[in-house]
């Protein structure tokens, strides 16, 4: 088992796209084309407009 910590201080900033106050955390990639991570938005961020590489799915809390 491996705890994985899910704070934004361990994210890395994302710039591409005009994102702004967007920070994006890699928890796993799997032998598949799956990539599994946290993306952070600040209070008024923006995930910048783009085209997804693969199936998103998008869970807020």
């Amino acid at each position: 088992m491996q705890i994985i910590q899910f704070t934004q201080d361990l994210a890395n900033p994302i710039h591409q796209y005009k994102s702004v106050d967007t920070f994006y955390r890699k928890i796993t990639k799997t032998e598949m084309p799956t990539t599994i991570g946290f993306i952070y938005i600040e209070p008024g961020g923006v995930v910048g407009m783009h085209e997804a590489p693969r199936s998103t799915a998008l869970y807020r809390y």
